[in-house]
């Protein structure tokens, strides 16, 4: 977009160019707003985030690049869409692009992702979360598999698991057969030895607000036997299974461990919670997403060698899932072509596209430099592009900057392809706050909640209020 036509056009619309041609700045330049830029608080990130605006900038003076802090919720994006105050790029969940789309709030990039090369390139299952009538509205930043969180030495010490000549935590016996809880029978079993050594200690946390308990029993629920929590008729119509006998057990399970005190006892818990009870040594255990694992190192100085991470256990002896999911980039409906494609090229420069020249993977080993200098553990991570130069040259540098000992994260890794599950289809998020309600209600009484007419509750009003609105 040339200065003079930026020039011409708020002289004849004036101040309704705020929104039609929002990509004209004063200087002629297009304005890329980037809503997932770091908090001001995070030095290092910003740091990391500024070089690449600048030599993005040097390679493209006709871009402006913008830090526009977006942190996405359902609370927030409809006021957001309906002002077109949307960054042009920004973060959400793979459960909300098809809510998105429907709205019309994100922009189709599908030409431009062929323009660059890059659409064939992209892990399938994570395209196929991002895209709607065969176009694409996303790109993928990276993956994550749910399991389970282990503080090794809470666990030494009570002598659930021992050490090697050469000091490492052993997570198998002689045979291979794992000493770690692959069941929740020995969760509770693990939980009941660290109750029993430690004071106001538990052994594990259960989460339960801002949809991240419901969230987390959805896993449980698959592991406990249910097969969906959605299920599609032969008229393609959806029905409520929230209250499906195996999903009732695991929620039954929950209010045991509550009943017992071997969970921590609190029914409000979120996200940031997990990490805070971990970094504070009050549990030992706990579920969460293997994009996650650096947090309670970064923020509460757990030692990053004491951690390891496990594949998700079986509630019935036979199912053992885990949810997988991760995080796209989407594009505001409202933004011009020469925006998305601005933010795409700055995705590059992130480190964030399938490309494999000097300025992708510098910018790659500067997201893995910035990790190093802030104490946090480096392990494999699970990438959304598919073609073989860009995963062997990223494998390299996996390689080099690693800091933690695999051993503790190779069950979950060498399991994950045969275990992940997508995430339900439909209102996930509005499916896991029903079931956070039903959580909360257990955790706060677990002496008298029924879980049986509680999911029952959850199942009703998420058919009539959500499901039945699918066409």
């Amino acid at each position: 977009m040339k200065k003079w036509l930026c020039a011409a056009v708020a002289a004849v619309v004036g101040a309704a160019s705020l929104f039609s041609f929002a990509g004209c700045g004063g200087d002629g330049r297009i304005k890329v707003r980037i809503g997932m830029w770091p908090d001001s608080s995070l030095k290092k990130d910003n740091e990391m985030y500024e070089k690449w605006e600048q030599a993005f900038e040097a390679a493209y003076p006709q871009y402006d690049i913008v830090a526009d802090r977006y942190e996405y919720s359902a609370e927030t994006i409809v006021a957001k869409a309906t002002a077109k105050q949307l960054p042009t790029v920004f973060q959400t969940y793979f459960t909300e692009p098809q809510k998105l789309i429907e709205n019309g709030w994100v922009a189709d990039i599908t030409d431009e992702l062929n323009e660059l090369g890059w659409l064939d390139k992209m892990d399938a299952d994570m395209r196929d979360a991002v895209s709607a009538n065969g176009r694409c509205y996303g790109v993928p930043r990276d993956g994550y598999g749910m399991g389970l969180f282990l503080n090794l030495n809470m666990l030494y010490d009570v002598g659930l698991i021992e050490k090697d000549a050469d000091g490492n935590y052993k997570l198998h016996d002689e045979t291979g057969k794992p000493l770690y809880p692959t069941t929740f029978d020995e969760i509770r079993r693990f939980s009941e030895e660290i109750v029993e050594t430690y004071d106001d200690t538990y052994g594990l946390v259960v989460l339960s607000a801002n949809n991240n308990g419901g969230w987390q029993f959805s896993n449980m629920a698959w592991n406990f036997g249910c097969e969906a929590l959605q299920v599609k008729g032969q008229n393609g119509k959806y029905t409520a299974n929230l209250n499906d006998p195996a999903a009732v057990r695991a929620l039954e399970w929950i209010q045991n461990m509550a009943t017992d005190g071997l969970i921590y006892p609190d029914a409000s818990l979120t996200y940031a919670d997990w990490y805070a009870k971990i970094g504070s040594n009050n549990v030992a255990m706990a579920f969460c997403g293997s994009d996650a694992l650096m947090l309670p190192v970064t923020t509460f100085g757990f030692n990053r060698d004491d951690i390891a991470f496990v594949p998700m256990p079986t509630g019935d002896g036979q199912s053992r899932y885990s949810l997988y999911g991760g995080t796209p980039y989407v594009f505001a409906s409202n933004a011009t072509k020469e925006q998305i494609k601005g933010a795409l090229l700055f995705l590059k420069y992130m480190g964030r596209s399938p490309e494999t020249d000097d300025i992708s993977i510098s910018a790659i080993e500067l997201g893995h430099q910035t990790a190093k200098a802030k104490g946090m553990p480096i392990i494999q991570t699970i990438r959304p592009w598919t073609n073989a130069e860009f995963l062997e040259k990223a494998n390299e540098l996996d390689t080099r900057y690693v800091n933690v000992n695999r051993y503790y994260y190779d069950d979950f890794f060498k399991s994950l392809e045969k275990m992940k599950r997508a995430e339900e289809p439909y209102y996930c998020q509005d499916m896991y706050d029903l079931l956070d309600k039903a959580i909360q209600n257990v955790l706060a009484h677990p002496g008298t909640a029924n879980c049986k007419s509680l999911l029952d509750t959850a199942n009703s009003q998420f058919q009539n209020n959500f499901l039945n609105k699918i066409k």
